[in-house]
């Protein structure tokens, strides 16, 4: 693939989705009837929504096959040391609406003539480990401090949201960079849902799905793009400020170019 087909902003229709916990979010970003909240761009479905309404290949162990291929690959991931220079602070840490967005415009802001490791370790920096098992799954512990980073660059489902290495350096020679308004945040039903079903055992983790438009500007020409990025963050009384978990799914569809 050409490097511009490559990245969740370059046009491909995206479901870049952490399997690694086999409920999670339980078709998240979809109300009771299956469709879509408010904006929300509706490409297919999810590969990994099938997860959660099928019986998986099992390893011998008796986990699902899609779940152990997930774990192996977040233990090999390198370890990414977390920079707290550009941290979220002030307003945006006291409300989870006003931190989601806060996390996922930062998130897709992406200068590529910069650093991507620096960009990595900022997500680091914002990272926090919840205890809740619909979030966590069957991640073991001592891997629990990656699953952030993890979530935004692996690109076993899809695209993700941080592009490679190799991808990332081609962008930067061709001087690219992406702008990022926030449209709409939202808390899906399934959520809440499971909320007033007492099945939330962490008082401090909630989800939030933010709607964006990004604009990838390549010299002289701008794409943009309709974003929707379901994620997980902490916040009081677990933490003192909201921080980022996991992004859990990622749907992206090119709106216009020019």
């Amino acid at each position: 693939n050409r490097p511009e087909t490559v990245v969740v902003l370059a046009g491909a229709v995206v479901a870049a989705v952490m399997v690694l916990s086999v409920v999670g979010f339980l078709a998240v970003s979809h109300d009771r009837d299956g469709h879509g909240h408010g904006s929300t761009p509706t490409p297919t479905a999810s590969p990994a929504a099938s997860l959660t309404t099928s019986a998986p290949t099992q390893t011998a162990g008796g986990e699902p096959t899609a779940v152990a291929d997930e774990v192996d690959r977040l233990a090999a991931a390198p370890a990414v040391t977390p920079a707290s220079r550009d941290r979220i602070t002030g307003q945006d840490t006291t409300q989870p609406d006003l931190y989601a967005a806060a996390f996922v415009r930062r998130l897709l802001t992406q200068d590529y003539r910069q650093s991507r490791n620096a960009h990595l370790a900022w997500v680091q920096a914002e990272s926090v480990v919840t205890t809740e098992p619909l979030v966590v799954g069957l991640v073991p512990a001592d891997l629990r401090p990656g699953m952030g980073v993890f979530s935004v660059t692996d690109p076993s489902t899809g695209d993700a949201l941080v592009p490679a290495p190799g991808v990332w350096d081609t962008l930067g020679q061709d001087q690219a960079y992406t702008t990022v308004t926030i449209q709409r945040v939202l808390e899906p039903l399934a959520w809440s849902d499971a909320v007033q079903a007492g099945r939330i055992t962490d008082p401090g983790i909630t989800g939030r799905q933010v709607l964006a438009t990004v604009t990838r500007h390549t010299g002289r020409t701008t794409t943009q793009f309709s974003v929707a990025v379901t994620l997980n963050i902490e916040g009081p009384p677990t933490t003192s400020s909201w921080r980022f978990v996991t992004v859990v799914s990622v749907r992206a569809v090119p709106s216009l170019s020019s």
